[in-house]
């Protein structure tokens, strides 16, 4: 299987994992997802223009990416610590699945 087609398949398994929180999460829940939800879009459009360009491993590029959008967002008191934590472990529970 093609890189873009596995990068495809892994991405749409992470985006409905984070729309499960619409229907089955509480607010703050879905207010944790909807946060990660924001960054894993743009994310995933830059390693998309990558992927063009001839990135070989896009979910270890993306991965990366959403390190650096989440530390400058944290960094930058976007968050809680408590909510932080909570995106952080959303975050490893998608690149774990």
């Amino acid at each position: 299987m093609r890189q873009d087609c596995r990068f495809i398949e892994q991405t749409d398994k992470m985006q409905a994992h984070l729309d499960s929180f619409i229907v089955d999460g509480s607010d703050h829940e879905l207010f944790i997802a909807s946060y990660l939800h924001g960054h894993f879009d743009v994310a995933v459009a830059n390693v998309e223009k990558l992927i063009e360009k001839g990135e070989e491993n896009p979910i270890s590029t993306l991965h990366s990416t959403l390190q650096v959008q989440l530390k400058s967002a944290f960094e930058n008191n976007e968050l809680s610590d408590q909510d932080a934590q909570q995106v952080s472990g959303l975050f490893n529970f998608l690149f774990q699945m």
